[in-house]
């Protein structure tokens, strides 16, 4: 079964958003076949976070998603990443322990959605809100959710998603898939599907084919459709290489632990219809050294030296915020983030 791709977002403004998006996480995990310890699991970090939210914020969201597995062909993990813009909190490690309240209710959320999860991240900043990010998986589950996390949401009210993700190890290489179809909605929603059906066809008969080959065996069968923005990144851990090759207006960043910042280059077209040139470009990285995708859902501006020390990071957290403060509001939205370690996966 393929990774679950698109993400759900639930607004948190009345306490009956709780229970909804309670219930929400509870199908994904069904979706997903988990077993009932693993959705309860869910279920109590999305209950406390949500009331966090309410108590602390008055307003928010919480956003659910299926991370990919190790290797990309499937979905082990439910991520749960929980924003909001309220005044934010002094102290994180103090707000992380039982019985911390910054408001007039016992302050059980956080620690217990900690002891509840995989995973635990959160990022604050006084005046600027909360984003806390939670990892749930069955005890087997090697998920791939701590390195590698995807946010992918559609506009408001339509019920498909333009943008589409995929992730796969294969050949010794990490690719990254990240497709925008142009426009929003089902035209949008069979442009990104046909991409990204057609990238994981490319390299299942090809497994070492080169990215601008890969591109240009794609842009054929794309002309049926509207057409898209596409980048697909593929990430040598061994050498600690990564090699770039795209189409369109997908932004492709590099970032070191020091916050330099790298964008990628990519070239103007549509694939599918207007594809003038193809080029990859190679970018030598450090360990720990983050990888940025997202589709123009979400505003260039952000700077991630702009916020102290969270570069640093989980990839989880890091997406949050940056889909917080980023997004326009007027399309779909993706954003991936990838913790290059420079180790090759097994």
């Amino acid at each position: 079964m393929e990774p679950l791709r698109q993400s759900e977002s639930h607004p948190i403004e009345h306490p009956t958003q709780v229970a909804a998006a309670r219930r929400a996480v509870h199908r994904l995990g069904e979706r997903l076949g988990f077993d009932e310890e693993t959705v309860a699991r869910a279920e109590i970090v999305v209950a406390e976070l949500a009331n966090n939210i309410l108590q602390h914020a008055t307003h928010g969201q919480i956003l659910l998603s299926a991370s990919p597995s190790r290797d990309g062909a499937r979905s082990d993990a439910i991520q749960i990443v929980a924003i909001d813009k309220g005044p934010g909190i002094a102290s994180i490690e103090r707000a992380q322990l039982d019985g911390y309240s910054t408001g007039s209710t016992p302050g059980l959320g956080l620690g217990a959605s900690q002891r509840q999860a995989q995973s635990f991240g959160i990022f604050s900043e006084l005046g600027k809100g909360v984003v806390a990010a939670a990892s749930v998986s069955p005890a087997a589950s090697l998920s791939r959710g701590d390195d590698t996390v995807v946010l992918c949401t559609a506009l408001l009210g339509e019920s498909v998603n333009g943008d589409s993700w995929a992730t796969r190890t294969v050949s010794g290489r990490d690719l990254y898939l990240l497709v925008d179809g142009l426009g929003h909605g089902i035209l949008a929603n069979e442009a990104s599907s046909l991409a990204t059906q057609l990238f994981l066809q490319g390299l299942e008969t090809r497994p070492g084919i080169g990215l601008a080959e890969l591109l240009q065996q794609m842009h054929g069968p794309m002309h049926a459709t509207r057409g898209a923005a596409i980048a697909i990144v593929a990430v040598d851990r061994a050498t600690r290489v990564a090699t770039c090759c795209g189409i369109g207006n997908i932004s492709c960043v590099l970032v070191a632990l020091d916050n330099t910042t790298r964008s990628m280059v990519s070239h103007n077209g549509t694939l599918g219809h207007q594809m003038r040139r193809l080029q990859e470009f190679q970018y030598p990285f450090d360990p720990g050294t983050l990888l940025i995708m997202h589709s123009d859902g979400l505003s260039t501006h952000w700077k991630m030296s702009q916020y102290p020390r969270l570069v640093h990071g989980a990839p989880a957290t890091i997406a949050g915020v940056l889909y917080r403060d980023a997004i326009r509001g007027r399309d779909d939205a993706t954003i991936l983030v990838s913790r290059l370690t420079g180790v090759a996966h097994g």
